[in-house]
């Protein structure tokens, strides 16, 4: 909606018309009550308001603040984080801080200026242009969606990880990630499906498999049948590929694949709210802790944070600041740190009351963990300048 055009006010002194001078011009008496001026009361009002108006001017940014810190050896809100069932398990106790960053504005949510403006001088939080994560035209359903997707496969990375780690075999399968709203696979298969086979032919979760897929999709004249596995249950399901607009008449049915995993016992997470991938590293010496005997962490209180891939890599995270003024005002005594963070790690509020320890794999973080349970922590790999 446009505003009302203002109006008009009166012509300037020097102001002409035809030719002939106004009267100020030629020294005839000045005219009485057109002299305009704002009492000192009047223009402070209106610049309050006009302050008031740019606090309140939505920005294009992201603001990335602490988020909850979880214990994943202890139930979150009555509920086990993860569970292990059809395996030996073994009670897990001790602390072992999953770190998380909350945050607002992006695709469908609003932050205003003067929220953008104290975050600045917060020391903690991090303004970031949202357009740096997300395409302009990202909606927040899309973001939600990937943020689940990451949570999803990183749950399945660290599972992995940490069978690999401990030497349990398992296989690897395709993986539905994600499914695109209003493409043929919509209500037919969900994230974190199974493709077993395809028209009758088993594929597994190599670049292959998932080849194989992609040309059933494309050389089918109406359906394709697709074998899955949902929930420990197997099935045959048909889809029906079709060709979006953009897509230059090329087939579909609208699911992001990926390489996942077959464990020979279900590991169930329970992580309602919570997105992203990097609390895989976490949730992988989590699974270690359930699946050995006796204590991991001893009873010391250890945080941390990294992404993790199958192979049991750590990659380095987003929030890496946040998280370590969360795990200090939590009461943790060393923080886990994938090895590209350590410079952002070390310039963060709150490091001085950690020990920050230098992760690049999840062997490296199961040993530390474990030496510093045992309390022998004179050669851990730390980020030079921590806190001792």
């Amino acid at each position: 909606m446009s505003a009302s055009p203002p109006a008009p006010g009166p012509l300037p002194a020097d102001d002409s018309v035809g030719g002939t001078s106004s009267p100020e011009a030629v020294g005839a008496s000045p005219r009485k009550g057109l002299r305009l001026f704002a009492s000192p009361g009047v223009s402070g009002l209106l610049l309050y308001a006009l302050v008031f108006a740019l606090a309140l001017t939505p920005v294009p940014y992201l603001l990335q603040t602490p988020g909850p810190v979880v214990n994943t050896l202890e139930p979150y809100e009555g509920v086990d984080l993860v569970s292990i069932s059809g395996t030996q398990t073994y009670e897990a106790a001790g602390t072992l801080d999953m770190l998380t960053v909350a945050v607002s504005g992006g695709p469908g949510r609003d932050i205003f200026t003067v929220q953008a403006f104290f975050s600045l001088l917060n020391g903690v939080e991090t303004v970031v242009p949202s357009e740096a994560y997300y395409p302009l035209d990202t909606t927040r359903d899309q973001v939600s969606d990937r943020n689940s997707a990451d949570m999803m496969s990183s749950q399945d990375q660290a599972t992995a990880a940490a069978l690999g780690e401990l030497d349990i075999d398992y296989d690897t399968v395709i993986g539905v990630s994600e499914i695109v709203r209003g493409a043929p696979a919509e209500g037919v298969l969900q994230p974190g499906d199974h493709v077993l086979a395809v028209d009758g032919t088993p594929v597994d979760g190599s670049d292959d498999g998932m080849q194989s897929v992609r040309e059933a999709v494309v050389a089918a004249d109406s359906e394709v049948q697709l074998t899955i596995e949902r929930g420990g249950q197997t099935e045959d399901v048909a889809v029906e590929p079709a060709a979006p607009v953009e897509s230059d008449g090329q087939k579909s049915i609208g699911v992001v694949m990926s390489p996942t995993y077959s464990f020979p016992f279900d590991v169930e997470f329970a992580v309602e709210g919570i997105g992203g991938p990097s609390a895989g590293t976490i949730f992988a010496l989590t699974i270690i802790d359930m699946l050995t005997e006796g204590d991991l962490t001893g009873d010391q209180a250890i945080a941390g944070t990294g992404a993790i891939d199958a192979s049991g890599t750590v990659s380095p995270i987003g929030g890496a600041r946040q998280k370590v003024a969360a795990a200090a005002a939590s009461g943790a005594d060393y923080f886990l740190a994938p090895a590209d963070n350590c410079t952002e790690v070390l310039g963060s509020r709150g490091v001085e009351d950690l020990t920050v320890v230098r992760i690049d794999d999840l062997s490296t973080a199961h040993e530390a963990v474990t030496d510093i349970a045992e309390g022998s922590i004179d050669s851990l790999p730390t980020c030079a300048g921590s806190g001792s």
